[in-house]
This record gives C-alpha cells, structure tokens and sequence, in this order.
C-alpha cells in the first residue's frame, strides 16, 4: 500500500459534500431565477432570524432562505474536509487544496453578503451597478468552487492514484477546454444576473442561435452563445485525445450534449425557471468534470496503489 493513499473516509466525505454543494448551486440558480435574491433585505440572518416567518409559504423567501441555510451546511462540510486533510491526508498539494476550498467558501459568502446589502434596496439609488457586480463575482467563484471540490474528490479515486502523466497535447488541449468553458461561464453569469436573456432572430438556419435586440445584451447573449459553441469543440477535442481517452469522452460527451440541449431549450423557454436552473446545474457539472480530468492528466508523479 502507498504511504500516499488517503483515508477512504475522506472520499466520501468528499463526494458526500460534492452532492450538497450541487443542492446548494441549485437553490442559488432557482432563487437568480425566480428574482428572488432580495427576499431578505438582511444577512447573514433573514428578516434578523435564522428562522424568518413565511419561508416556508412564499416562493421568494423560500427559495432565497434555503439557499442560505444550505450553504452554510456547506460551509461546514468545507471545514471539516479541511480538517480532516489536515490529520489525515500526506499529500501536501491536496491538503492545499482542501485549505484553498475553504478560503473559496468564505470568498463566496462574502459575495453573497455583499451583493445583499449593496443592493440599491439598501443604499438607495438608480442604479444597481454595486450589487451586481458582486452578484456575478457570486456565481462565477461558486463555480470555481464546485469545480475545485471535484478535483479534491478526484484525487480519492482508484483512477487518480494509478495515473500515469499526461502527454503535452493532453494537457494542452485540458487547458484549453477548461479555459473556454470558464470564459462561457463568466458570459452567462453576466446574463443572468442582468436579467440579460434574448429571443432567436428567426426560426431558421443559420439564424436561429443569434439573439434579437441590440447593445449589451445582445452582446452578452452573442458571445454566450458562440463561445458555447466553441467550448463545447474545445471539450470534445480534449475527451478524444490522449491515452485516457476512453475513460472520459463518454461523460464529458453526454454532459455536454445535455446542456446544449438545455441551453436551446431555455431560449424557447424564457419564462420557465427550472429550465434555467438545470442548465446552470449541468453547466458546473460539466465544468467541474472537465477540471477533475484536466488535473488528472497534469499529475506529475502517480501513486502506487
């Protein structure tokens, strides 16, 4: 056995905290949806309770309120996972990692916070320029959180510690597609918070992705749209090369296949929330599997099993 092999209770503590933190993305995309980030006026608390009247009655406080009360569980799983690697994991670059996740956790309710209480609601003003700044940097890090947790998660696995190294166009190709799906994200973190969707110009080819209307949110929904496109090339070029290949291009295939779909579909669906929220949930899926098999193939030393 390798000195390097962690404690089997880590990974499924791992894994167990990776399946909240997607509950978490979820209540969070649902409330962005719905317009309900300012349900609550205060935080941390709600209406100055932890158990504020009527959230269990109205749609708004519901969801806002159990976004909140989820991500602190969250939280606290984070913490424990850093603990616990702390006593427990011998590689140094995943205890690391476990310290960076919390540090990424409290990054995000900082952001949440302060996209509260800077609202226009609170401070007054026209304009909500403040707050919405904060409300993308909010879901561009949750992101980057969920994506950071599966590659600790990753590295639990049988498959991380037989790895072998990853060949140079490998690892080139993993940056690339990482890099492309980050930069859609950020697009689409900027539409949602703006409330930024766009119809299609016509119900024909090659019209048919292109947004209507004009300025930034054309823009915004222009770039989205083809970077999605561009992304999803970059995905499909990493999950076919390379030796690993067969282990990867079937989930990064289907997850990527999916949300196209669902990105269509919340075009023809504008209205519909779920549609919404399940495209940002497969989307950090797709993501986050995507960086899990990115550091897989930038491993430099494999463990012995």
């Amino acid at each position: 056995m390798s000195s390097e092999r962690p404690a089997a209770g880590l990974k499924w503590l791992c894994f167990a905290t990776l399946a909240w933190a997607v509950l978490v993305l979820q209540a969070g995309g649902f409330t962005t949806s719905i317009h309900a980030g300012m349900a609550f006026l205060d935080w941390p608390l709600s209406n100055g309770s932890a158990n504020p009247p009527g959230w269990l009655t109205e749609i708004d406080k519901f969801a806002e309120h159990s976004h909140r009360l989820a991500a602190t569980g969250l939280g606290v799983l984070c913490i424990a996972i850093a603990i616990l690697h702390y006593c427990r994991e011998p590689r140094r670059g995943v205890r690391l990692a476990a310290y960076c996740l919390v540090g990424l956790v409290v990054l995000q309710g900082g952001l949440g916070g302060l996209r509260v209480l800077l609202d226009k609601l609170n401070i007054g003003g026209d304009g909500n320029l403040k707050a919405t700044c904060f409300a993308i940097g909010h879901a561009v890090n949750a992101q980057l959180t969920i994506a950071l947790l599966a590659v600790i998660t990753a590295s639990h696995t049988l498959a991380w510690r037989q790895a072998n190294p990853g060949q140079p166009q490998e690892r080139l190709a993993a940056k690339l597609a990482a890099g492309a799906v980050f930069t859609v994200i950020i697009f689409g973190a900027i539409m949602r918070q703006n409330h930024f969707t766009s119809w299609v110009t016509s119900e024909s080819l090659p019209e048919l992705f292109l947004p209507a209307g004009d300025g930034l949110p054309w823009l915004m929904n222009l770039l989205h749209r083809s970077g999605a496109l561009v992304a999803g090339l970059a995905v499909l070029v990493f999950a076919v090369t390379g030796e690993r290949r067969a282990s990867r291009w079937v989930p990064l295939a289907l997850l990527l296949g999916v949300q196209i779909s669902l990105g269509v579909l919340s075009i023809r669906l504008p209205l519909n929330p779920h549609v919404r929220t399940i495209h940002l949930v497969v989307g950090a899926a797709l993501f986050s599997t995507l960086c899990a098999h990115a550091a897989l193939v930038h491993r430099t030393k494999p463990s012995v099993a």
